[in-house]
């Protein structure tokens, strides 16, 4: 199949369409060009435009073609203005095109996310299944201070590309990622005599001139111009087309414009040149390729060395013991730390002489003997982490902890340090025996036995020696792991099996870092009831972005699906969702703040775009989507020990509010003056909540002869002479007997909206259903730590209590252990009368009862009959 020619539109444009009509394309569109053969004599060409499949005919004035490399990449970038602006970034463009595995960039993690965090590029390439696909996505290894924020493990929607740690990598295009050492704006012109330049120059071509360069597109070379050395960027290297026999030639972009060559050849373009100012093309004998800067004490020392030792000192094998594959030479000295530097980790039969002669075999024995010595001082660890900021040696040398783990041939565990300043040997990228165990600069990596690393004594008591956030990571939290679970699970049965199922330590959600409003509140939403897995499993469509995939599937199968199939879930993939959350709603703080419940719903919600779970309206208004309601509270007794029953009523009919619709799931906040604040000592916690009279258009009894009620008298509810408090509705007839007494003239009546079919009719066909809904779930707060109630089965006696929190291996740095508790004794107060209730000492209470009675900041109620439905 022969490749289809790729445009984008550079600007705007309305033209004819296939069908007739007219078709407006935004500038930044892709455009792929239909059939070659059908180019009008004007330059127009018939295309269709990628980002709506709608056909066009195409003014050449307002496209450009791509060609190579820059066509895959504008075709990952989804959105028409990011990919026109990449497209205007000429020398940005052709840096990414260069970019291979293995090299070090900055990525941005989301579209939403504003600053670039650092990356190593692990895949290039598609990720679609069609072998048609050439869009040119990278996948990107996270380090430093971003590893453990991505969303894979190199996997894509099943798929392995590379590989790396749980959450260490994503996938992004080219609108959203840089390399390393890119900088935006250029820097002003400098005189070649007004710097210092190293730059070895070494032969590019052999004897022969149509042998092979050593010279690949990207290349960073210079070239000899009168008294200048003029630099640049290698944007062509290859024979010139029929020019076989003149050998190969180098177009090159300039850093000044001291050029003037186009980026053609006898009229066939070569390669994308912006300004004919900034091309040159020469022989590649004629060019010199340009070696990396090095620090400024390499680049003083070495400026009376002839080129040819430049460039084989940068060459040369490190002479410190370790890696292994780096002690062939001893050219290169280690400085001198001692005769048992504390950064040795290598058997002592396998050291290298330093500095100072220890060569010598008695020396040698010596050393050995003082380093079993030195092996007696060790240090506590116990606080030491990833990213923990630590010395060594003594003189110290200073260094941040990358990595932790054990290295082939080592029986310690090792750490990996990026030293604040280089070594001049010694010392490696993050490698070690040929393998990448971290990254950073060269010459700054350190691998040391993990014993011999001490806290960074300069900060004293004021460092922090814990990152719970980035702590958060399948490797320190491998011994409480949770699967991944990807078929789709239903809740576990109801009664004493789903009971033993979810009892016991280690079981629940493990928490971590402030998560426990996060995690008592998803025991309550899915555990044993299914009438919110709506959100798990909703198809995406075209309106949702990569976010809502991402945050469905993890909750669905590393979260939902893995605590009702094996009970537990563990910390980490509670972290991976609340970076998630953050991310994609722009919301700071998910990741490490105690938040409330009530944020973290909002937020799901927000990012699930999920459908509110009931409307409500007030009088003559238009209704209002809630995920929650906030129960209001102006003037219940408060003696009393109110119900929910009592006070969703009571909150509604102060609001003047009703329900459009009966929802099959209704989340209640409890009255509080702020979390810490309650309205009530006691709550009571219904176990049915009746919600016919809270309902818009349905048939409701007369509160006095059971007929068809027409008439409803918010004002009677406050009535004392009606008894308990409860919403009045009358008959035509009890209306007309009960607003004769005198105390009530002034009441103000409203009539009732009756479901077509009931208006005309005189009394109710039968007894009108009650919409009852049951209490599956209380969530409880107590000194701003949150548990959860959740009912395990249809008996009244069959209630669990979840702690994620509930005990604590390890000191500042341990581990949370989760807790499911059975608590059958609570039904017994939820079926207390309040007057019974109301006579009862609180702190006499049973501890389950008591926090529940006491504690509860939000109750959970389903339908379900209209479960199966809504």
């Amino acid at each position: 199949m022969k490749p289809c020619r790729l445009w984008i539109a550079v600007k705007g444009f309305t033209a004819e369409g296939k069908a007739g009509a007219e078709v407006k394309v935004s500038e930044g569109s892709l455009l792929s060009q239909e059939d070659i053969r059908g180019v009008s004599p004007g330059g127009a060409f018939w295309a269709k435009v990628l980002d709506t499949d709608k056909r066009v005919k195409v003014p050449p004035w307002a496209a450009r073609e791509l060609t190579g490399t820059y066509s895959g990449l504008l075709e990952a970038v989804t959105n028409a203005d990011e990919r026109l602006a990449l497209f205007k970034q000429d020398r940005l463009m052709l840096r990414l095109s260069t970019l291979r595995k293995g090299d070090p960039v900055k990525v941005q993690i989301t579209s939403a996310s504003g600053r670039k965090v650092r990356g190593v590029i692990r895949y290039r390439g598609p990720v679609g299944k069609s072998k048609h696909d050439t869009c040119i996505i990278f996948g990107v290894e996270l380090v430093g201070s971003a590893a453990g924020k991505g969303f894979t493990d190199g996997s894509f929607k099943g798929q392995k590309f590379f590989s790396c740690r749980e959450n260490g990598g994503v996938f992004v295009p080219a609108s959203r990622i840089e390399p390393e050492d890119w900088v935006e704006v250029s820097p002003p012109p400098v005189s070649p005599k007004a710097k210092v330049r190293e730059c070895a120059r070494i032969e590019l071509t052999s004897s022969h001139p149509l042998s092979p360069p050593s010279i690949e597109i990207g290349d960073r070379v210079s070239f000899k111009m009168d008294d200048s050395t003029p630099t640049g960027t290698v944007v062509y290297c290859d024979h010139l087309p029929k020019k076989l026999e003149t050998g190969v030639f180098v177009g090159i972009l300039l850093d000044e414009p001291v050029g003037s060559w186009d980026g053609c050849f006898k009229g066939q373009a070569l390669c994308r040149i912006p300004s004919p100012e900034y091309g040159i093309l020469l022989p590649v004998s004629k060019v010199c390729k340009e070696k990396a800067d090095r620090g400024a004490e390499t680049l003083v020392s070495s400026i009376s060395l002839s080129t040819s030792d430049e460039y084989k000192e940068c060459l040369l094998p490190s002479s410190i013991r370790y890696p292994p594959m780096m002690e062939e030479s001893s050219l290169n000295k280690p400085p001198s730390l001692g005769p048992s530097s504390d950064w040795e980790i290598l058997p002592t039969k396998e050291r290298v002489a330093s500095e100072q002669g220890e060569a010598e075999d008695g020396e040698e024995d010596q050393e050995e003997d003082d380093d079993d010595d030195d092996d007696n001082v060790e240090y506590n660890q116990h606080h030491l982490e990833i990213n923990s900021m630590v010395e060594v040696n003594n003189p110290p040398i200073y260094g941040v902890i990358h990595w932790i783990g054990e290295l082939p041939g080592m029986a310690e565990t090792i750490a990996g340090l990026e030293l604040e300043e280089p070594l001049p040997s010694g010392c490696t990228d993050g490698q070690y025996g040929g393998i990448q165990y971290f990254h950073c600069q060269p010459n700054k990596g350190l691998f040391v036995k993990l014993r011999r690393c001490r806290p960074d004594s300069r900060f004293g008591t004021l460092q922090n020696l814990e990152n719970p956030v980035l702590r958060c990571n399948s490797l320190d939290f491998r011994v409480y792991t949770s699967e991944r679970v990807e078929e789709d699970t239903p809740p576990p049965p109801l009664g004493s099996e789903g009971r033993d199922h979810l009892s016991g330590w280690k079981k629940g959600i493990q928490g971590h870092c402030n998560s426990c409003y996060l995690d008592a509140t998803l025991f309550c939403m899915f555990t044993f009831t299914s009438v919110l897995d709506s959100m798990l499993l909703r198809p995406a469509d075209k309106n949702d972005g990569k976010s809502y995939t991402e945050t469905r599937d993890l909750l669905r199968t590393e979260i939902v699906n893995p605590l009702r199939k094996n009970g537990y879930v563990c910390a980490t993939k509670i972290m991976t969702l609340r970076k998630v959350l953050e991310t994609a709603g722009h919301s700071s703080g998910f990741t490490s703040e105690e938040k409330d419940p009530e944020e973290f719903l909002t937020l799901l919600f927000r990012v699930l775009k999920m459908e509110p779970l009931f409307h409500i309206r007030s009088a003559g208004k238009e209704p209002h989507g809630c995920i929650f309601y906030q129960i209001f509270v102006e003037d219940h007794p408060p003696k009393m020990v109110p119900t929910v029953q009592e006070l969703l009523e009571g909150s509604l009919v102060s609001g003047d509010l009703k329900f459009t619709e009966a929802p099959s799931c209704l989340i209640l906040q409890m009255p509080r003056n702020g979390k810490n604040f309650k309205a009530f000592h006691t709550i009571q916690p219904s176990l049915e909540l009746d919600i016919t009279d809270l309902l818009e258009e349905t048939p409701r009894e007369c509160c006095i002869c059971q007929d068809l009620a027409v008439t409803e008298c918010l004002d009677c509810y406050r009535d004392p002479s009606f008894g308990d408090r409860h919403i009045k509705q009358f008959c035509k007839i009890c209306n007309q007997q009960v607003h004769k007494h005198q105390a009530r003239h002034g009441h103000q009546l409203r009539p009732l909206h009756l479901p077509e079919g009931f208006s005309h009719l005189g009394s109710v066909p039968g007894v009108p259903p009650r919409q009852t809904m049951q209490l599956f779930g209380v969530l409880c707060i107590e000194t701003s730590h949150y548990v959860a109630f959740t009912r395990h089965g249809p008996d009244v006696h069959q209630w669990l209590f979840f702690d994620s929190m509930a005990d604590r291996e390890g000191g500042v740095n341990g581990f949370n252990i989760p807790r499911v508790t059975p608590c059958a004794e609570v039904a017994d107060y939820l079926g207390m009368s309040p007057e019974a209730l109301q006579g009862l000492d609180p702190k006499s209470l049973p501890t389950y009862a008591r926090r529940l009675l006491c504690d509860a900041y939000m109750c959970f109620y389903h339908s379900p009959s209209l479960g199966l439905y809504k």
